[in-house]
């Protein structure tokens, strides 16, 4: 009695590979993600050099964007070393604090540092002040024994210089820290030097797909059987013979 065998073909695989289970891997998985940068920039604040000054100038400025404000340049009345000089800060505008310490914050503190005069200005490195984007911050740059470079202003909170990240306004001067006493103020002042700060960028989501295949397998088959045979045959038989006997019989 003759036996008949059927080799298992390509289009039956095809067949019961449609309706296997096939993971998703890494060529499947786009993984896009959120680049971010940082960028460099700077704002001018009073420029002119004039002959004002006092012990302190305090002021705010307001983010257009996220902002980390890195560094602070300022102007000494002559050339000296052994300044000592002080920066606080504190969130918001400082309307209504400036002879109060309560809420400042104390960020810089050089006991001994050197100042180039009116024509150099010195700088007070290392700052990390993080303001995000629609906030206030204010500050107070304060020396207690040396005078610090201002130039008259027309409005206390007008808006003195700005570029399309940050914005300076107006402030006032400060003959003691402090101190409880509102005639310690010269209003309005605009503290001579420059803000330095990085800006933050969020890039558009990468198109390049990620290095590592997906932990996890997709919860459904591809949708397209694959267009060759798997390289083991599926361990049940194909639900469906197929439409034409094999060209050559098993053995």
């Amino acid at each position: 009695m003759g036996i008949n065998f059927t080799m298992a073909t390509e289009s039956s695989y095809k067949s019961t590979e449609a309706r296997a289970y096939i993971p998703f891997t890494e060529s499947h998985e786009w993984i896009r993600q959120l680049e971010t940068t940082f960028s460099a920039s700077s704002i001018s604040l009073s420029t002119a050099d004039e002959p004002y000054g006092n012990f302190g100038a305090m002021f705010y400025v307001k983010a257009n964007s996220d902002v980390t404000i890195k560094s602070l340049d300022f102007y000494g009345a002559r050339i000296e070393a052994g300044v000592p000089v002080q920066l606080y800060g504190r969130p918001g505008k400082y309307v209504g604090h400036e002879t109060n310490s309560t809420g400042w914050t104390l960020m810089y503190d050089n006991a001994s540092m050197e100042m180039f005069g009116r024509t150099s200005p010195a700088s007070l490195s290392g700052l990390d002040v993080n303001v995000l984007p629609g906030q206030f911050h204010s500050f107070v740059l304060w020396s207690p024994n040396r005078k610090i470079m201002y130039n008259p202003g027309t409005v206390e909170e007008a808006l003195y210089s700005s570029n399309e990240y940050i914005e300076f306004y107006e402030g006032v001067g400060i003959e003691a820290l402090f101190n409880g006493d509102p005639n310690s103020l010269s209003i309005p002042r605009i503290l001579r030097g420059e803000l330095h700060f990085d800006v933050k960028f969020t890039g558009q989501p990468s198109s390049v797909p990620s290095n590592s295949p997906s932990a996890v397998p997709s919860a459904i088959p591809s949708q397209n059987p694959t267009s060759v045979p798997s390289r083991q045959p599926s361990l049940q038989p194909s639900s469906q013979p197929s439409s034409s006997p094999s060209a050559i019989p098993s053995q």
